[in-house]
């Protein structure tokens, strides 16, 4: 399993992300904003509040949940940098 080690919000809802095999990779997470959960991270302020728990990338919604995404998913939709 990959785990990630830096991100950093870009612009159009991607994604610098930095993995602990030392790659550094472009993730496209928009397809997600469709679905339910993902739908607050249209607001900027919350997509670029992104930070990073137990090698997940992570973020708060609204209501102060924790919402992430599975390191192996975002590896393999990913591209390099």
């Amino acid at each position: 399993m990959k785990t990630v080690i830096s991100v950093q919000p870009l612009s159009n809802y991607r994604l610098l992300l930095e993995f602990d095999n030392g790659e550094k990779r472009i993730g496209d997470i928009s397809p997600l904003l469709a679905k339910p959960v993902f739908t607050f991270l249209k607001d900027t302020v919350f997509f670029n509040a992104v930070y990073i728990e137990c090698g997940a990338v992570t973020w708060k919604d609204q209501n102060g949940n924790e919402v992430d995404i599975c390191p192996d998913k975002l590896y393999m939709d990913s591209v390099p940098a």
